[in-house]
């Protein structure tokens, strides 16, 4: 998973997870990855009841976001991953599109 990934912060290579008995807790992590991208509002009907209005963001153009273990130890960079993970529009669906429920 880690190939040619590096951090945003630092510009470090990151190395992939290790699980191992001989290290202390089992494992040792090199870095954190926030998945983001564009979002898309979608509005569909329920397969499974036609009278029921689904509504949900697709992601498009999908990035990470790759925080070495020591660039995420810094507040800025645990607020930016944070505040990208929790990164959804708060109207629904239907609102954005102009739609009225």
């Amino acid at each position: 998973m880690a190939e040619n990934l590096k951090c945003k912060f630092c510009g470090r290579e990151v190395k992939e997870t290790v699980h191992s008995k001989k290290i202390p807790l089992g494992f040792r992590v090199d870095y954190y990855l926030v998945w983001t991208g564009e979002l898309t509002p979608v509005v569909m009907k329920n397969p499974k009841d036609e009278r029921e209005v689904m509504q949900f963001f697709k992601v498009d153009k999908l990035r990470p976001i790759v925080a070495c273990c020591d660039c995420f130890e810094k507040e800025d960079v645990k607020l930016e991953m944070d505040r990208a993970f929790q990164e959804v529009p708060e109207l629904s669906v239907l609102e954005a599109n102009g739609d009225k429920k």
